[in-house]
């Protein structure tokens, strides 16, 4: 009688610590799997920064070419070269319509206007 009750608590035990084991076994697989769908979703943001990061390379490129910024000080700036002249368009939409004549301002700047 004693051996049994002594094999029953070794039974009883024995299914504890596996029914534990199992349990932690569970938990360990959904957070394997949780941190799995992580490192997807931030493998998935890095591609998507070095693809940024190599746009973002590609226009630094060439916005240090010597015409951007050349075209950039003509356009934003209203620079011209020395004896350039520079004509504004005072109202564009006369250049589609043929029956209205285009009314053009011309304006002659030289290297010194633009650099003062």
């Amino acid at each position: 009688m004693r051996r049994r009750i002594k094999l029953f608590y070794v039974l009883v035990a024995a299914f504890v610590i596996v029914a534990c084991g199992l349990m932690t076994l569970n938990r360990l697989d959904q957070e394997i799997a949780v941190l799995e769908d992580t490192v997807r979703e931030v493998r998935l943001q890095q591609v998507a920064v070095e693809a940024e990061k190599s746009e973002m390379q590609k226009e630094i490129a060439m916005k240090d070419t010597q015409s951007y910024i050349q075209e950039k000080a003509r356009t934003l700036y209203g620079y011209v070269y020395p004896n350039e002249i520079r004509f504004v368009v005072v109202n564009p939409e006369a250049l589609y319509d043929q029956e209205i004549p285009a009314e053009v301002e011309i304006v002659e700047q030289t290297a010194e206007d633009t650099a003062g």
